[in-house]
Protein backbone atom coordinates (compact mmCIF):
# COMPACT_ATOMS: atom_id res chain seq x y z
CA UNK A 1 0.00 0.00 0.00
CA UNK A 2 2.86 2.54 0.68
CA UNK A 3 4.49 1.70 -2.58
CA UNK A 4 1.13 2.62 -4.25
CA UNK A 5 0.57 5.73 -2.36
CA UNK A 6 4.47 7.11 -3.15
CA UNK A 7 3.51 5.78 -7.12
CA UNK A 8 0.44 7.69 -7.04
CA UNK A 9 2.30 10.81 -5.55
CA UNK A 10 5.05 10.70 -7.20
CA UNK A 11 2.92 10.91 -10.70
CA UNK A 12 1.04 13.40 -9.35
CA UNK A 13 4.00 15.74 -9.01
CA UNK A 14 5.13 14.98 -12.50
CA UNK A 15 1.43 15.42 -14.29
CA UNK A 16 1.54 18.92 -11.87
CA UNK A 17 5.31 20.12 -13.29
CA UNK A 18 4.51 19.01 -16.63
CA UNK A 19 1.19 20.95 -16.40
CA UNK A 20 3.13 24.19 -14.56
CA UNK A 21 5.63 24.42 -17.32
CA UNK A 22 3.96 23.87 -20.74
CA UNK A 23 3.35 20.45 -22.91
CA UNK A 24 2.92 21.40 -26.34
CA UNK A 25 2.21 18.25 -29.09
CA UNK A 26 2.20 18.58 -32.70
CA UNK A 27 3.07 17.69 -36.51
CA UNK A 28 6.10 18.17 -38.29
CA UNK A 29 6.95 18.44 -42.19
CA UNK A 30 9.57 19.71 -43.58
CA UNK A 31 12.20 19.17 -46.59
CA UNK A 32 15.74 17.40 -46.20
CA UNK A 33 18.89 17.73 -48.68
CA UNK A 34 20.68 14.56 -47.89
CA UNK A 35 24.27 13.23 -49.23
CA UNK A 36 27.25 11.22 -47.98
CA UNK A 37 30.27 11.25 -46.39
CA UNK A 38 32.44 8.07 -48.58
CA UNK A 39 35.83 7.14 -46.83
CA UNK A 40 37.79 4.89 -48.96
CA UNK A 41 40.20 4.96 -51.95
CA UNK A 42 38.14 7.11 -53.85
CA UNK A 43 35.93 9.99 -52.10
CA UNK A 44 33.37 10.71 -54.56
CA UNK A 45 31.48 14.08 -54.49
CA UNK A 46 27.62 13.49 -54.72
CA UNK A 47 25.03 16.06 -55.56
CA UNK A 48 22.12 16.29 -52.58
CA UNK A 49 19.24 14.54 -52.64
CA UNK A 50 15.88 16.40 -51.82
CA UNK A 51 13.17 14.52 -50.09
CA UNK A 52 10.54 15.49 -47.60
CA UNK A 53 10.27 14.56 -44.05
CA UNK A 54 7.17 14.26 -41.79
CA UNK A 55 6.63 13.52 -38.06
CA UNK A 56 5.33 14.54 -34.60
CA UNK A 57 6.85 16.84 -31.99
CA UNK A 58 6.65 16.78 -27.92
CA UNK A 59 7.71 19.52 -26.47
CA UNK A 60 8.49 19.29 -22.53
CA UNK A 61 8.50 22.63 -21.08
CA UNK A 62 11.39 23.61 -18.49
CA UNK A 63 10.63 27.11 -17.83
CA UNK A 64 10.45 30.03 -19.93
CA UNK A 65 14.31 29.40 -21.38
CA UNK A 66 14.78 25.80 -21.64
CA UNK A 67 12.80 22.81 -23.22
CA UNK A 68 13.24 19.41 -24.22
CA UNK A 69 11.60 18.19 -27.61
CA UNK A 70 11.57 13.83 -28.06
CA UNK A 71 10.59 13.95 -31.90
CA UNK A 72 9.29 10.98 -34.01
CA UNK A 73 9.77 10.91 -37.89
CA UNK A 74 10.12 9.44 -41.47
CA UNK A 75 13.13 10.66 -43.08
CA UNK A 76 14.98 9.99 -46.83
CA UNK A 77 18.36 9.61 -46.66
CA UNK A 78 21.43 8.84 -49.46
CA UNK A 79 22.49 10.89 -52.71
CA UNK A 80 22.03 11.92 -56.21
CA UNK A 81 24.68 11.71 -59.06
CA UNK A 82 27.19 8.70 -57.99
CA UNK A 83 29.74 7.36 -60.09
CA UNK A 84 28.80 4.09 -61.34
CA UNK A 85 31.30 1.52 -59.94
CA UNK A 86 31.62 3.40 -56.34
CA UNK A 87 30.40 1.58 -53.88
CA UNK A 88 28.73 -0.56 -56.47
CA UNK A 89 26.07 1.86 -56.94
CA UNK A 90 23.93 3.05 -59.46
CA UNK A 91 23.59 7.08 -59.90
CA UNK A 92 21.62 7.38 -56.84
CA UNK A 93 20.99 5.62 -53.59
CA UNK A 94 17.90 6.27 -51.52
CA UNK A 95 17.41 5.26 -47.82
CA UNK A 96 14.18 5.36 -46.01
CA UNK A 97 14.28 5.52 -42.06
CA UNK A 98 12.45 5.94 -39.27
CA UNK A 99 13.88 8.26 -36.99
CA UNK A 100 13.09 8.46 -33.10
CA UNK A 101 15.36 11.15 -31.18
CA UNK A 102 14.99 14.47 -29.93
CA UNK A 103 16.72 17.84 -28.90
CA UNK A 104 17.13 19.88 -25.70
CA UNK A 105 16.45 23.89 -26.59
CA UNK A 106 17.14 26.27 -25.67
CA UNK A 107 14.99 29.74 -26.42
CA UNK A 108 15.46 33.69 -26.15
CA UNK A 109 11.62 34.05 -24.57
CA UNK A 110 8.56 32.70 -23.11
CA UNK A 111 6.10 31.09 -25.35
CA UNK A 112 3.49 33.90 -25.54
CA UNK A 113 5.82 36.29 -27.54
CA UNK A 114 7.76 35.14 -30.39
CA UNK A 115 11.23 33.76 -29.78
CA UNK A 116 14.36 32.14 -31.61
CA UNK A 117 16.24 28.78 -30.21
CA UNK A 118 18.71 26.62 -30.61
CA UNK A 119 18.57 22.77 -29.98
CA UNK A 120 20.77 19.79 -30.36
CA UNK A 121 20.46 16.03 -29.65
CA UNK A 122 20.63 12.96 -30.61
CA UNK A 123 18.45 10.69 -32.67
CA UNK A 124 18.40 6.98 -33.81
CA UNK A 125 17.53 5.82 -37.42
CA UNK A 126 15.85 2.49 -38.12
CA UNK A 127 16.04 1.82 -42.42
CA UNK A 128 12.97 0.97 -43.30
CA UNK A 129 13.65 0.09 -47.33
CA UNK A 130 15.78 1.54 -49.54
CA UNK A 131 16.68 1.60 -53.44
CA UNK A 132 19.88 1.96 -55.57
CA UNK A 133 19.32 3.00 -58.55
CA UNK A 134 15.74 1.25 -59.73
CA UNK A 135 16.56 -1.56 -57.60
CA UNK A 136 15.21 -2.40 -53.82
CA UNK A 137 17.72 -3.00 -51.32
CA UNK A 138 17.94 -6.79 -49.99
CA UNK A 139 18.85 -6.84 -46.80
CA UNK A 140 19.63 -10.39 -46.55
CA UNK A 141 22.57 -10.33 -49.13
CA UNK A 142 26.21 -9.41 -47.67
CA UNK A 143 27.99 -6.07 -47.81
CA UNK A 144 24.40 -4.48 -48.00
CA UNK A 145 23.67 -1.52 -45.68
CA UNK A 146 23.46 -1.36 -41.78
CA UNK A 147 19.67 -1.31 -40.20
CA UNK A 148 20.55 1.35 -37.78
CA UNK A 149 22.25 4.90 -37.69
CA UNK A 150 22.95 6.95 -34.95
CA UNK A 151 22.80 10.86 -35.55
CA UNK A 152 23.89 14.13 -33.81
CA UNK A 153 21.16 16.80 -35.09
CA UNK A 154 21.72 20.83 -34.53
CA UNK A 155 19.17 22.81 -34.64
CA UNK A 156 18.27 26.86 -35.00
CA UNK A 157 14.97 27.78 -35.10
CA UNK A 158 11.92 30.69 -34.40
CA UNK A 159 8.45 30.30 -32.53
CA UNK A 160 5.61 32.68 -33.73
CA UNK A 161 2.77 32.08 -30.45
CA UNK A 162 -0.56 32.03 -31.52
CA UNK A 163 -3.00 32.09 -28.75
CA UNK A 164 -2.00 29.34 -26.35
CA UNK A 165 -0.63 27.19 -29.86
CA UNK A 166 2.78 28.13 -31.28
CA UNK A 167 4.04 27.69 -35.14
CA UNK A 168 7.69 26.83 -35.56
CA UNK A 169 9.86 27.04 -38.24
CA UNK A 170 13.73 25.04 -38.00
CA UNK A 171 16.97 24.75 -39.80
CA UNK A 172 19.08 22.07 -39.07
CA UNK A 173 22.55 19.93 -40.01
CA UNK A 174 22.27 16.05 -39.03
CA UNK A 175 25.37 14.03 -38.81
CA UNK A 176 25.63 10.46 -39.29
CA UNK A 177 28.09 8.88 -36.95
CA UNK A 178 27.28 5.17 -38.24
CA UNK A 179 28.98 3.45 -40.84
CA UNK A 180 26.12 2.34 -42.56
CA UNK A 181 28.01 0.75 -45.10
CA UNK A 182 28.54 -2.79 -44.49
CA UNK A 183 31.42 -3.34 -46.95
CA UNK A 184 34.19 -3.09 -44.91
CA UNK A 185 36.75 -1.20 -47.64
CA UNK A 186 34.53 1.65 -48.21
CA UNK A 187 32.95 3.61 -45.02
CA UNK A 188 29.80 5.71 -45.52
CA UNK A 189 28.30 8.23 -43.25
CA UNK A 190 24.78 10.21 -44.02
CA UNK A 191 25.41 13.81 -44.01
CA UNK A 192 21.95 15.94 -44.54
CA UNK A 193 20.68 19.44 -44.13
CA UNK A 194 16.81 20.07 -43.24
CA UNK A 195 14.29 22.62 -43.19
CA UNK A 196 10.86 21.98 -41.40
CA UNK A 197 7.77 23.57 -40.06
CA UNK A 198 5.08 22.45 -37.40
CA UNK A 199 2.07 23.43 -35.01
CA UNK A 200 2.29 22.86 -31.45
CA UNK A 201 -0.69 22.58 -29.36
CA UNK A 202 -0.90 23.11 -25.49
CA UNK A 203 -2.03 19.39 -23.49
Amino acid sequence: MKKLFATVAVLGLCIQFLNAQGVYLGPRIGATFANAKVDGDNEPDFDNRTSVLFGGSLELGLGDYFAIQPEVSYIQRGFDGGDDGILDLAPSLTLNYLDIGGIFKLKTGSSDQLSAYLGAGPSYSYLLSGEVGDLEIDFDEEDTFERGDWTANFAAGVQLPLGESYLFVDVRYLLGLTDVNENEDIEVRNRSYAISAGLMLPL
